[in-house]
């Protein structure tokens, strides 16, 4: 039996889709995990728009020229310095889910929770948020105070920064790695319900800050020298 040009179409695209969605979850139980110099990398809440905030990671390269400086307590203000020279060489920066995702317990969960910023109780709040919405959100970390500008997350206890592995290589990408028992993921006080409405980016800005490109150790994007508009969290894909 022939069948018709649309049926044709649309099983291929299902065959495409599940080979997808097989390799996604291969590629993430591959992974491993390096621990790093958490004095060496950052987490900051990045303010665009109007009273919204992404989330930038920020990792000094050892003997580069410094990548930020901090001042202030409760919130910690960052001041990234990287965007006042060409930081090829010096720092590392992920603005997207490109380059962090969530790891706990040892196992990749980029493709299950996606990280972003709340605003709640007079402070900012890193959550992870489940794909499945009936998921309660989980708090990775917090700002401790809530001031104009770029605030440093601090993890919370159980939390802490590492750095995907493959094949023995150190990657460019960066986990916020957590251990269920130190964080009680299954308790209420390490959840919080939240809006999750989308936080679209307005280019127009007066607050956007123009960060140059620098390619991740594991060259998810291509080699540029060219500036972007710093973004909320988007999909980056080669040129």
């Amino acid at each position: 039996m022939k069948l018709s040009l649309p049926v044709k179409l649309l099983a291929l695209a299902t065959t495409a889709l599940a080979s997808m969605l097989v390799c996604s979850r291969v590629e993430a139980s591959v992974f491993g995990e390096e621990n790093v110099d958490e004095n060496q990398i950052i987490a900051v809440a990045a303010p665009y728009g109007y009273d919204q905030y992404n989330l930038l990671v920020i990792e000094q390269i050892p003997d580069g020229e410094q990548c930020w400086s901090e001042s202030g307590s409760n919130p910690v203000m960052v001041e990234p310095l990287l965007v006042n020279f060409d930081f090829t060489g010096h720092c590392r920066r992920s603005v997207d889910s490109n380059g962090y995702s969530v790891r706990i317990d040892g196992q990749d969960y980029s493709s299950n929770y996606l990280l972003r910023i709340i605003k709640k109780d007079g402070e900012l709040h890193l959550v992870g948020s489940s794909r499945n919405p009936s998921q309660p959100d989980i708090i990775i970390g917090e700002t401790n105070g809530l001031e104009k500008g770029f605030m440093e997350i601090v993890l919370n206890p159980g939390w802490h920064f590492s750095k995907r592995t493959f094949d023995g290589r150190t990657l460019g990408h960066v986990y916020f790695s957590g251990n269920s028992q130190a964080i009680g993921i299954s308790q209420d006080s390490t959840h919080v319900n939240s809006d999750r409405t989308d936080n679209s980016f307005d280019s127009s800005s007066e607050n956007a800050i123009e960060i140059p490109v620098e390619p991740p150790a594991d060259n998810s994007l291509n080699n540029s020298s060219e500036s972007l508009i710093y973004t909320p969290p988007t999909y980056q894909m080669p040129r």
